[in-house]
């Protein structure tokens, strides 16, 4: 079929039918990378429709770390998907299939909209040609591969209602210009409200939408005031209640690390350079997506300065792109139009106005693809005429051509969803392609030492510690600071060969960063106690002490081995009273420390040890009876038998006959 055979009788099924066709291997995957944040850990999403309120009224990861995190700039105050998200949760439970679905779902529902947008906004301009460019630009759309993040990653919804908003809105401001009904203004206005609910960058369309009436329809000044007026005043209105709950947007990065700031190591000249740098990549990813990833985080993408050569060619291409907008806006060129619309939507994703917290992001080319969609379907549908002479081989040509396309980019789609099928299968693959990518090395380690301890074939293993620890050492060489990796690296040492240096030393290596870290001081004590040799335990707890936020406890630990298990009771009684220095009031010490003494015929001390611990504890049966010991030690019988029975009082299932007489 030629493309300008295209009927639109059949072209919403054939959209919708193509979405399932294309994403319908994403049925059966799981809850990957941040829909824990999103979904399965979120405890407003899972109160289902009474988290609601919750979701209006804090910031978007409140749910899931249970406080606002400062983690990066602006916050994020994005309710409208997580409420999609409770409804699915409260209907359908944790059920992978429905929340998948639905992602599906919304994806093809918007490539609907998409195309009845294009074919009202076009109409006048293309005339009888339009449904062929509109159906042609919402399959372009529908199948790039780089849109297989939005979908394939539940929590991608947030782009997907962001757009159906959008799209919605340009629909109803087309009405508006064309009959005037104040009902269309006001739903206008609510969806516009909506797409902001969803995504921040929406906002990015109070500029294209209006635009697109300048370029496209016949309008009057007042109806286009009009419009923009509610278009503004809704966006005043969301920045005052986003404002209130997350605060305002500020230029300033909040994070204090490398994977939070990917800038935070750069020169001003270097983070602009690179900028550029992402730039480009992105233009590349719309013309040849592949290969694709999650991690564009450091090091998978470099800092770089103005002497590169791909940072030149990325600015003189930006500079002219922006040259062909200008013209065009005079011109009402539709190709200025697509670059306009890619331009301005990618703007707030581009880190140029504030860090983002990342280099860039597949899905940030979600909204400024379909800007691409427009420039390639107007190519192939209408310039190829200018090209080649021939009518009928223009559009033969066009045909192949445009088929092709959909083609590579519909087998790259499917293949690129299967990577989502897992946590698993998504970091082991992104490592290969993210082979600097400090992120994905330490997900994939860390997954694939999970994988190691849930299994029971020894064989197994031992094959996915050695990939754990692979990955792991290669994320610590990436990011010598990055404490994750350093975390799991020590885990894994540990599970793979029960030798405590290779992990203390990965556990001491972030203490050394961030001293009261509270995973590495667990682990270290951790692995400490379950050394099996006494005296490397306390060689350990030694080391461990100028680390440690419980002194008192690790005195504890050391003065036990001393008198329990290496029989040196000056050491051990010697440790306990350090102890009991930190922790007067503490029992364990207590009792411990009065058993050494009199284990040291220090009956005297233990005595005076014990009165007064009584004092303190009276109920503690374990003190009376080591206080009754003592006393008998020393001839004071009569004390003893008062010690014990005070003991029997407090617990009068203690045997009697344990007692001397």
């Amino acid at each position: 079929m030629k493309l300008n055979q295209l009927s639109s009788k059949y072209n919403y099924a054939i959209l919708l039918v193509f979405t399932f066709i294309l994403y319908g291997n994403t049925l059966n995957h799981g809850f990957v990378l941040d829909d824990a944040i999103a979904i399965t850990e979120n405890n407003f999403v899972k109160k289902g429709l009474s988290g609601i309120p919750n979701l209006l009224k804090n910031e978007s990861m409140v749910g899931f770390y249970g406080t606002q995190k400062s983690l990066v700039s602006g916050g994020r105050y994005r309710p409208l998907s997580y409420i999609f998200f409770a409804v699915i949760y409260e209907f359908f439970g944790e059920n992978n299939k429905a929340f998948h679905f639905f992602s599906v779902l919304l994806y093809g529902i918007s490539c609907l909209l998409l195309y009845k947008l294009l074919v009202f906004l076009f109409k006048e301009r293309l005339n009888e040609s339009t449904t062929v460019f509109a159906f042609v630009c919402s399959l372009v759309y529908l199948v790039h591969p780089t849109h297989t993040e939005v979908v394939a990653n539940i929590k991608g919804l947030d782009e997907t209602t962001a757009l159906i908003g959008l799209l919605g809105s340009w629909l109803f401001l087309i009405q508006y210009i064309a009959n005037k009904k104040i009902i269309n203004l006001l739903f206008l206005g609510i969806t516009f409200f909506l797409s902001l609910l969803s995504k921040e960058t929406a906002i990015t369309f109070l500029v294209i939408l209006p635009l697109s009436i300048y370029f496209f329809k016949q309008y009057s000044k007042k109806e286009l005031i009009m419009s923009i007026g509610v278009l503004v005043a809704v966006s005043a209105i969301w920045y005052i209640i986003r404002s209130e709950i997350v605060g305002g947007f500020s230029i300033n990065s909040v994070a204090d690390n490398l994977m939070n700031d990917p800038f935070l190591e750069a020169s001003t000249s270097e983070k602009y350079a690179t900028i550029f740098y992402t730039l480009w990549k992105y233009l590349q990813l719309l013309v040849f997506p592949h290969p694709l990833t999650f991690d564009y985080y450091p090091k998978h993408i470099p800092l770089v300065g103005f002497n590169n050569p791909i940072v030149i060619l990325s600015i003189l291409t930006y500079i002219s792109l922006a040259i062909i907008s200008i013209w065009g806006i005079v011109k009402k060129n539709i190709y200025a139009f697509g670059i306009i619309l890619y331009l301005a939507a990618l703007s707030i994703s581009s880190n140029l106005v504030f860090s983002i917290g990342v280099f860039m992001n597949e899905r940030f080319l979600f909204l400024p693809s379909l800007g691409f969609s427009i420039i390639l379907a107007y190519f192939f549908v209408f310039q190829t005429k200018s090209l080649i002479k021939s009518t009928q081989l223009s559009q033969q040509l066009s045909t192949v051509i445009v088929l092709v396309l959909i083609g590579l980019f519909s087998l790259k789609t499917i293949d690129r969803n299967n990577d989502w099928k897992s946590n698993l299968t998504l970091a082991t693959t992104d490592a290969k392609t993210s082979a600097n990518g400090a992120k994905s090395q330490t997900m994939a380690g860390g997954l694939l030492l999970e994988e190691a301890q849930k299994t029971s074939n020894s064989i197994e293993r031992k094959q996915f510690l050695n990939r754990s620890i692979q990955h792991l050492e290669q994320a610590t060489r990436i990011y010598p600071n990055y404490i994750d990796p350093k975390l799991l690296l020590g885990n894994a040492y540990w599970e793979s060969s029960k030798t405590a240096e290779p992990a203390l030393t990965q556990y001491y290596s972030i203490l050394a960063i961030n001293p009261s870290h509270a995973d590495a001081n667990n682990n270290i004590q951790i692995v400490i106690r379950q050394l099996s040799s006494p005296q490397e335990k306390i060689t350990q707890w030694d080391r461990y002490l100028p680390y440690a936020n419980n002194a008192g406890k690790v005195h504890l630990e050391m003065g036990n081995i001393y008198g329990q298990q290496l029989n040196n009771l000056p050491k051990a009684i010697l440790s306990l009273k350090k102890a009991n220095q930190i922790l007067p009031n503490n029992i364990d010490v207590l009792i411990n420390l009065s058993t050494a003494y009199a284990l040291n015929k220090s009956f005297e001390e233990s005595i005076q040890l014990l009165e007064k611990a009584v004092k303190q504890f009276p109920n503690k049966e374990q003190l009376w009876i080591n206080l009754g010991l003592a006393y008998g030690e020393v001839g004071r019988n009569e004390a003893s038998k008062e010690a014990f029975d005070k003991a029997l009082t407090i617990n009068p299932k203690l045997n009697r006959g344990l007692f001397p007489n």
